[in-house]
């Protein structure tokens, strides 16, 4: 994976100590998280990030819809995503339902197409960006525990994550085990919402999806069309659920390409997928997939690593305690919408606005209110995500018998009773 050209800013390194007390604390630095912040330090607010890794592992989610555009243009980083040089994203060509390709075309929107990214610059960008409008980043860290405080905030625990690389010497600060005060706490630690979990809340799961992805580099000792030339997502579906993939921007001369399964955990377990003899045997049943990562000598990277997909929606059952989940933490959907950083982006704007509206009114019933609020916001957003994930599903007929496909027919069913 190519380095990413924005290193983490000055204002995130170890010279700076770790503040004492902050008004907001969010734990997780991916795109929600990552735009939280930068809203509410722009807004004045004393912000603390805190980010389990060092933003030194692969990442996925390398496609960004058109209406990730405004999004961007609106928190004011347009300037320095172009400057990680993302490829266009002309579409999306489908093999669901049917053998016969469709292509969905993004000439249609008024932005003209989409973007193909490098995950890990991306996330890295938006963390320096949180930093660069006065954020404080905390890297290698995590939340061991909170408690309330006497004041109605809360007193923070952190501590190294286990699980984090050893710190660059120019990287971001790693917290000691210390407590931080903090008027309001932000769970934006994406699908596991583990944060959240420990204060009581619930995820209400819609499925066990998971992607076993992988990364390819074309052979280079022979000149190949570039990856560039092929700038859209192709999606293909089998027995065991459906393919991704996508090219990447990459400074080699071909570029590179991912490649993802999506099946259930179980599916993924019981077929040991994550071996790549098997992940390849998959890959081999498959048609166009096969034919663009096995083709033109490509090389693997890295891969097979498997990644959560689960569709959930975090239920709390109390609004007196300031916190609040945000993206994936609050509701992740299945990639095959598309629309996860575009969700993330937008969860963080009506969140840093929500929190703001507390920290003003401190706390009592306008700040339950205003928690309200937001989550109803979340559940209609819920609503018409399901109804739109069971119409996609339904398009698909031809591995009904298969248990990965079953599974979301009788899911659909269930939703057509309730509604």
């Amino acid at each position: 994976m190519a380095d990413a050209p924005h290193p983490i800013s000055a204002e995130a390194r170890a010279e700076h100590p770790l503040p004492a007390a902050v008004d907001v604390a969010i734990i997780g630095a991916g795109p929600a998280g990552s735009a939280a912040a930068r809203r509410l330090a722009q807004a004045g607010c004393r912000v603390l990030l805190v980010e389990r890794s060092r933003f030194d592992q692969p990442r996925v989610g390398e496609s960004l819809a058109p209406s990730v555009q405004p999004l961007l243009r609106d928190l004011g980083v347009w300037s320095a995503f172009n400057a990680l040089r993302p490829w266009p994203s002309w579409g999306t060509r489908s093999l669901w339902g049917s053998d016969t390709p469709e292509v969905h075309s993004h000439m249609l929107s008024v932005y003209g197409c989409g973007w193909h990214i490098d995950r890990l610059a991306f996330d890295r960008m938006l963390a320096n960006e949180a930093t660069q409008a006065g954020a404080h980043l905390v890297t290698g860290t995590t939340l061991a525990s909170s408690r309330r405080s006497d004041n109605g905030g809360w007193l923070l625990q952190l501590a190294a994550a286990e699980d984090a690389s050893p710190p660059q010497p120019a990287g971001p600060a790693t917290a000691p085990t210390r407590t931080v005060a903090a008027r309001f706490l932000l769970d934006a630690t994406g699908r596991s919402a583990h944060v959240s979990r420990a204060l009581g809340a619930q995820r209400l799961m819609f499925d066990n999806l998971v992607g076993i992805a992988t990364q390819w580099a074309v052979d280079t000792d022979r000149p190949r069309p570039s990856i560039k030339a092929q700038g859209f997502i192709l999606v293909e579906t089998v027995a065991e659920g459906w393919w991704y993939s996508a090219p990447l921007p990459d400074p080699s001369p071909s570029g590179a390409m991912v490649g993802m399964l999506f099946t259930d955990a179980d599916l993924c377990g019981r077929q040991d997928l994550t071996h790549p003899m098997h992940w390849r045997q998959r890959l081999a049943q498959s048609q166009a997939t096969q034919q663009r990562l096995l083709g033109e000598q490509r090389q693997l990277r890295w891969g097979p690593r498997t990644f959560s997909a689960v569709s959930q929606r975090l239920c709390r059952a109390e609004f007196h305690d300031p916190w609040l989940a945000l993206g994936d933490a609050a509701l992740s959907v299945d990639p095959i919408s598309g629309s996860g950083v575009v969700r993330a982006l937008r969860t963080a704007k009506a969140a840093a606005e929500a929190v703001l509206a507390c920290l003003q009114v401190g706390g009592g019933t306008r700040m339950s209110e205003i928690l309200q609020g937001f989550e109803g916001g979340r559940d209609r957003e819920c609503t018409d995500y399901l109804t739109e994930r069971a119409a996609y599903y339904a398009q698909e007929d031809r591995w009904a018998a298969a248990p990965f496909w079953r599974r979301r027919a009788q899911a659909q069913a269930r939703q057509a009773v309730v509604a």
